[in-house]
């Protein structure tokens, strides 16, 4: 244990340190994910399906930039509603479907590709992936990013993410997601532990005000009470921990991971 005197005699020579830790460590963006899938060589005409697609960009983009066809899927009207408009502006191969990860609308053996991006953590991961994997095609493969808890996450604060942010527990714990993906029959192809990777190039970047996140966190706290009665606990409790999300990867209690499993031939 550090005491007193060392705390002290350490906190008035690390002017070394402090500017060392200002020094970019030139951080991968989301931009990287786009670049990953681009190097795992897709095919011209390969089937993809983006499984949660939102907005249908990522899917837009991906069937753009390497002459696929894709499906955009997702269980949500809103994201649904959102995602079609997308598609008929852009002009692409991409059909827009209804349907969850757990109950994929698509024959056995029939997709090359799955794109699988903040998904995960909402669903039921041993479904979700034996579904994936009974559509893949024999040695069809799927990248999935996904943030997990890491042994900094406290129970108290776990469950609070859980109930905030509808996360599924089992989801957000690396051990279980992995063995659902092994008894799928998917075979790990790559992982990349991202931590805090991405929030420090959004940073840098200034697409991403960590301290707007952190003026927000404080200012709930201090006027729980008023919001609530005003909004309501489920609105207040969705923005605490859609706040705390990016915060929680930052100070490594959330690890961002991407994944790149095959499907065994």
């Amino acid at each position: 244990m550090t005491s007193v005197e060392e705390l002290y005699e350490l906190w008035s020579h690390d002017s070394e340190l402090r500017e060392t830790l200002k020094q970019s460590l030139e951080p991968r963006g989301t931009e990287w994910l786009f670049e990953l899938f681009a190097s795992l060589e897709p095919h011209a005409g390969d089937v993809l399906v983006d499984v949660g697609c939102r907005d249908a960009k990522h899917a837009i983009r991906l069937v753009r930039e390497h002459e696929l066809r894709g499906y955009a899927l997702d269980p949500l009207p809103l994201h649904l509603e959102r995602a079609q408009a997308e598609v008929d502006d852009a002009g692409v191969d991409v059909t827009v479907l209804e349907g969850t990860i757990e109950a994929l609308p698509f024959d056995d053996d029939s997709v090359d590709w799955i794109w699988c991006r903040d998904v995960l953590v909402h669903t039921d991961v041993r479904r979700g992936l034996a579904e994936c994997a009974r559509v893949l095609r024999p040695r069809g493969r799927m990248l999935t990013y996904v943030t997990l808890a890491t042994d900094r996450l406290e129970p108290r604060e776990q469950r609070l993410l859980e109930t905030a942010t509808a996360l599924v527990p089992e989801s957000l714990d690396a051990a279980q997601v992995e063995a659902a993906a092994r008894a799928a029959g998917l075979e790990e192809i790559a992982v990349h532990r991202l931590g805090g990777e991405w929030r420090e190039r959004m940073i840098e970047d200034d697409s991403w005000n960590a301290v707007e996140s952190l003026l927000a966190l404080s200012r709930l706290q201090r006027r729980e009470a008023e919001l609530v009665t005003e909004y309501g606990a489920t609105a207040v409790d969705a923005v605490r921990g859609g706040q705390l999300w990016g915060v929680y990867q930052m100070i490594g209690k959330l690890c961002p991971t991407v994944y790149v499993w095959e499907r065994d031939a």
